[in-house]
């Protein structure tokens, strides 16, 4: 039939990134002489880089291996190093052929939907989500379904016959908080039981302030299931350079490829390299220091924040509570103040359909005493 002017379901249904959308509230902030702007909406850091591209040896490589097509599953040292770092730090013995390097994890989770779910499958998310996930599944006609995070019975309730996948994040994206090992291994274990795929979200795992970090792929039963993604943003620093991976079972890892294929042939080799040396470095240096700054921020930001919030035990973020000055449920007013008041912070409706009287407030991404202005300038805000 005819389309033109139309669009596709898919295309129409999926929505704008809540991200975007906050970057051109910030541009046209700018540009109306707004002054001077703290944000704190967006998970960045501060930090510089573990590796930078300037501190690669560019001139040592030949033009063959920096200018011309690279492997479609990734640089071969990169994909090495990433399974050893795999079976070392996660538990997941992926080998080279479960590794699938891409351009950030946003593609990579992005592939995986599309290799494993079909257009009206359902994609169970664990409530407050990554904001696009949403997006993901409905710009590829799968309907996703929220369920509160870690509530295993809520789960269990919420599989019906066209439940496919079951997606989480840990340490999660806005709050913070974690799946532990009898969390993990009960999603397994519907998993199992249930016939459905796992899309781990382990962006943050480096990023753990109390209890430890867990794979659901090393667990019994997870990895011929379980689709993990990784990213260099988070880890390293190297937003920029949009570096990420997928580990998984080599036929699925096998057809994520293609789909990584379809959409950017490969990931820039040049932008591989920069995160094979942040891969390769003393990764301690790195880690350990950014751990610790991370931590003061968050316990910091959270004893001078007026709003209540509960102390996140990983990721970047604090979830704050704005119940008590949002009668109606919805808090977008109140963050319209905080945005003259220059500071920006993540709507919770982005989140998830039932938190719209909640925010996400990024503590890495800038330094302690704009951290700390930020905060007074919320607090301002609160107190009338």
């Amino acid at each position: 039939m005819a389309r033109f002017p139309a669009f596709s379901s898919a295309g129409a249904a999926t929505p704008a990134s809540i991200f975007a959308r906050l970057r051109e509230h910030l541009a046209r902030f700018q540009a109306s002489g707004g002054g001077d702007v703290i944000p704190l909406q967006i998970g960045d850091t501060y930090l510089p880089p573990a590796a930078r591209l300037d501190e690669v040896t560019w001139t040592e490589m030949p033009p063959s291996e920096l200018y011309a097509y690279g492997s479609p599953n990734g640089w071969a040292p990169l994909v090495d190093a990433i399974a050893a770092k795999a079976q070392r730090r996660n538990g997941i013995d992926a080998g080279a052929g479960g590794v699938q390097v891409t351009c950030g994890a946003t593609h990579a989770l992005s592939c995986a939907v599309a290799a494993l779910l079909d257009p009206g499958d359902e994609l169970i998310l664990m409530t407050p989500y990554w904001p696009l996930i949403r997006g993901i599944a409905l710009g590829r006609n799968v309907v996703p379904v929220e369920v509160p995070y870690g509530d295993a019975a809520a789960l269990a309730r919420a599989i019906t016959p066209r439940t496919a996948g079951i997606y989480y994040a840990t340490p999660n994206n806005p709050d913070g908080a974690m799946l532990d090992a009898g969390a993990l291994a009960a999603v397994v274990d519907l998993a199992v039981q249930r016939d459905l795929w796992i899309f781990a979200d382990e962006v943050y795992e480096d990023y753990v302030y109390d209890g430890a970090h867990l794979s659901a792929a090393a667990l019994p039963g997870g990895a011929a299931r379980t689709v993990t993604v990784f990213s260099f943003a988070k880890s390293f620093a190297q937003a920029g350079l949009r570096v990420g991976y997928a580990l998984g079972p080599e036929p699925v890892i096998a057809t994520i490829k293609k789909l990584v294929n379809h959409s950017v042939y490969n990931v820039p080799v040049a932008m591989q390299r920069a995160a094979h040396a942040a891969l390769l470095a003393d990764r301690s240096a790195f880690l350990d220091g950014a751990l610790a700054r991370y931590r003061a921020a968050r316990d910091r930001a959270r004893t001078r924040l007026a709003a209540p919030t509960t102390l996140p035990p990983g990721g970047a973020y604090l979830w704050l509570d704005l119940r008590p000055w949002s009668p109606d449920g919805d808090c977008m007013s109140l963050l319209e103040r905080f945005a003259a008041r220059g500071v920006l912070i993540a709507p919770g409706n982005a989140f998830g359909s039932t938190h719209g009287a909640f925010a996400r407030l990024c503590f890495t991404g800038v330094p302690p005493d704009r951290l700390d202005e930020g905060i007074d300038r919320i607090n301002a805000v609160l107190a009338g």
